[in-house]
């Protein structure tokens, strides 16, 4: 029988050095393990899940830049805007917005000590 020689370019004995190491740390079976629970959850999934996945992951980024938004506004309105004294800040609590803010944020409170 002829031994047949493999040639192996400079990217396929990186790769191989990377799966070596990877079989030799024990790493190779968490990744089976992950990927094993990743296609199980695949197959496991009905169009509602995800759809419902989506949302959340819609909400997720909805929020996020409403807090991107409402940073950059607070940042440019500190920066025009000396720092109020203990009056100013009470005298702000007329703006109807202000209030909404902090309502929300005292729910926001309220509803993260519910969970702890």
């Amino acid at each position: 029988m002829e031994k047949v020689e493999v040639q192996k370019s400079k990217e396929m004995q990186a790769i191989e050095d990377k799966f070596t190491m990877l079989e030799q740390t024990g790493r190779i079976d968490n990744l089976v393990d992950f990927l094993a629970v990743v296609s199980d959850n695949i197959e496991m999934m009905t169009s509602p899940m995800i759809e419902k996945l989506v949302g959340s992951i819609d909400n997720i980024t909805a929020g996020g830049f409403a807090i991107e938004n409402a940073t950059r506004y607070a940042k440019r309105e500190l920066e025009k805007n000396e720092t109020p004294s203990s009056f100013g800040l009470l005298k702000m609590l007329g703006d109807e917005e202000v209030r909404k803010g902090l309502a929300f944020v005292l729910y926001l409170t309220k509803g993260l000590g519910k969970q702890l």
